[in-house]
């Protein structure tokens, strides 16, 4: 049996409503205002310290003022307060390094190093065709001198930083190279048993970055490095892999450790190439919502792989490994990677400099973020300090380098064929030169 509401009744519900959804909107109305005014407020309280900051150092600062520099340790000071390690100021000089940062080319000297335990800066590499093999500085050479000044009274960092510069412009450089391995009629004796010193200068110029390189391990195993991910970081990779290919590998191991990360794009169009058709990369913004940023055509390798990863493993390397695993292309090995998962804007600001801002989450191909909490491995392997060493130097063997053998063993618990038993003595290692 049915029963009529009276008209009365009728209007006097919908008279409730309309009171509930007036009080509800003049409430949510009501916060919205209460919390744009506190923020006003906030942000007049912070121009006001900050003008009476100013105004008393202007007043009563016995030293100069250097204007340009205030601005710049201001503005710097703004963005380090929003308490994130990646948003950053950029002065108009560091804004053009940012920007070159995922290109091909760079300019500089063309080494990479790192800080011995005297504070010193070791050579571990120089790149092919740079300014510094033009030169004759060699992997394994310490540079103790940036010109004329200590490194370790520097600090490392700012001797680093003094490496890249315009080009056409010279450094000097003091090294300490192995007697075995001196030949230059320049040198002189250090005085230091077992070394030689060498002085030279170096014009900084424009030079290649090296971002892939591949060998056959375990006698048919494919093995890739990706040190970063640059613009020429694709071809590079697409023709390794060819190369992997046609000589018969049995599955790929993909090498990201110490892998900062770099160009999105580029890690994104190295996915291309290795997965099915699929959304591999999106983002989700601070309004919540989420935007694919990249997908991958259907095309892909059929072969098992293995990516090796490590705390240093960091932003587009992190989302590249993940993307493997969610795709069931591959197994990760090693060690938890770095976390690094943000979205970061370069916003170009009136005068050339530029603020870095973490605009968005990248998330995985599973539509997780990785932000704040990394990449966990499917198989921990860690190398000793020994081994880390090495490693760092360029100097660990990939037969000897138990984080690449635990991915050899990954490939073979996909189905790969493996020639030769991971952790056997090598019958031989194929070594190519880098792909760029």
């Amino acid at each position: 049996m049915s029963r009529k509401i009276s008209i009365g009744a009728a209007v006097s519900i919908a008279a409730l409503a309309a009171a509930v959804t007036v009080t509800l909107t003049y409430r949510f109305a009501m916060d919205s205002f209460n919390a744009k005014v506190a923020d006003v407020d906030a942000r007049e309280a912070m121009y006001t310290k900050l003008s009476e900051i100013d105004r008393k150092a202007r007043q009563d600062y016995v030293g100069n003022i250097d204007n340009k520099a205030l601005t710049d340790a201001v503005c710097a000071g703004y963005l380090s307060g929003l308490g994130d390690s990646r948003s950053q100021y950029l002065s108009a000089k560091k804004y053009k390094d940012y920007l070159s940062y995922t290109d091909s080319k760079n300019v500089g000297v063309g080494i990479d190093t790192i800080q011995d335990a005297d504070g010193n800066m070791q050579v571990i590499s120089v790149v092919a065709g740079s300014p510094a093999e033009k030169e004759g500085i060699r992997k394994g050479d310490t540079i103790v001198q940036i010109d004329g000044k200590d490194v370790v009274r520097i600090t490392y960092a700012a001797a680093f930083q003094s490496l890249d510069g315009a080009a056409g412009t010279k450094i000097s450089f003091k090294l300490l190279r192995p007697k075995e391995d001196e030949s230059s009629p320049d040198s002189a004796s250090s005085g230091t048993a077992g070394v030689t010193s060498v002085s030279l200068t170096v014009t900084r110029g424009e030079y290649a970055l090296h971002t892939v390189t591949s060998s056959i391990i375990n006698g048919n195993a494919g093995y890739l490095r990706i040190s970063r991910f640059a613009q020429n970081t694709p071809d590079s990779f697409n023709s390794a892999v060819a190369d992997l290919v046609n000589r018969g590998v049995c599955g790929l191991v993909i090498d990201l450790r110490g892998n900062a990360g770099g160009s999105m794009a580029a890690a994104a169009s190295v996915l291309d190439t290795l997965l099915p058709a699929g959304t591999t990369v999106s983002s989700r913004g601070s309004d919540g919502k989420t935007v694919v940023e990249f997908t991958s055509r259907s095309n892909e390798i059929g072969l098992p792989f293995s990516v090796i990863m490590d705390a240093r493993t960091s932003g587009a390397a992190e989302l590249v490994a993940a993307d493997i695993r969610d795709f069931k292309k591959g197994l990760l090995v090693g060690e938890k990677t770095a976390g690094v998962g943000t979205k970061d804007t370069a916003v170009p600001l009136s005068d050339g400099s530029a603020m870095v801002l973490a605009t968005a989450e990248y998330l995985t191909a599973g539509r997780m973020s990785f932000n704040g909490v990394g990449i966990a491995p499917d198989i921990t392997k860690s190398l000793s300090a020994k081994e880390q060493s090495l490693f760092e130097r360029n100097s660990l063997s990939s037969s000897t380098d138990p984080q690449v053998q635990t991915a050899v063993t990954a490939l073979q618990r996909q189905g790969a064929n493996v020639r030769q038993a991971p952790g056997t003595a090598p019958t031989s290692d194929v070594s190519e030169a880098a792909k760029d």
